[in-house]
């Protein structure tokens, strides 16, 4: 009877153990789900705030590349700008160079002409002096042949005078005997060269010591038969 009793409470004590037990795994084995769900849930929240960092990542790098990519474009175009402007300061440096060299050639050339427009006026003047000094010294001695006929038999002799100048265009000749010699327009003269006459002219218009006259025939070769400085005579009475 003692011993039934005991299996009795054996019994009883293992199906109270059992049973506790059943209730600790159950209890354990809901903790662990709530566990398991709460982490599902973190794992999810994280799992999207990976995602969201991902997105934010790949949009930083996007946006990184866009920026690399304009910074890129605008280092080219700074270098396409910058060699543009190399490009045209070497133009108008040559350029300036050139403009240079042409106004140093224009300046000398200009300085030359002036030279030679001084010596040609100086020339000139020097022309026109021994012209007027000649007009003189052949006036004075045409009044001395004057001078030495009167009281002669009348007759023509000549008075001596030379070309001055030449006129190639109009064909015109200025010569040293005018109407201080008794020249008037239409007298003629006489062009003498080695002694021999070469041609005659016409008077056209005339100053006290000098005229312009031109061939009195119009023959081809005249202006091949005169020269500055050759012998005019003029025949007086």
């Amino acid at each position: 009877m003692a011993d039934g009793k005991v299996f009795t409470v054996v019994s009883i004590l293992c199906a109270l153990g059992a049973a506790g037990f059943g209730f600790l795994n159950r209890a354990k084995l809901a903790w662990l789900s709530q566990e398991l769900v709460e982490s599902r849930l973190s794992s999810d929240e994280t799992g999207k705030k990976m995602k969201d960092l991902q997105q934010v990542l790949q949009q930083t790098e996007d946006r990184l590349s866009t920026q690399e990519r304009l910074t890129q474009q605008e280092r080219d175009s700074r270098s396409a700008e910058l060699n543009s402007t190399k490009a045209k300061l070497n133009q108008a440096t040559e350029q300036l160079t050139a403009r240079d060299s042409e106004n140093k050639a224009l300046t000398a050339a200009l300085t030359e002409a002036g030279r030679n427009l001084e010596q040609k006026q100086r020339a000139e003047e020097d022309r026109q002096a021994l012209a007027r000094r000649l007009m003189d010294v052949e006036d004075e001695l045409n009044q001395y042949r004057v001078g030495a006929n009167e009281g002669k038999v009348r007759g023509t002799f000549p008075l001596e005078g030379s070309i001055l100048s030449i006129n190639q265009e109009a064909k015109a000749l200025t010569v040293s005997l005018g109407s201080n010699s008794g020249v008037a327009t239409n007298s003629r003269l006489t062009v003498m060269k080695n002694g021999e006459k070469t041609t005659e002219l016409r008077v056209v218009s005339v100053e006290p010591n000098s005229c312009v006259a031109e061939f009195a025939s119009a023959s081809p070769d005249n202006l091949s038969k005169v020269a500055v400085g050759d012998a005019v005579l003029f025949a007086t009475k």
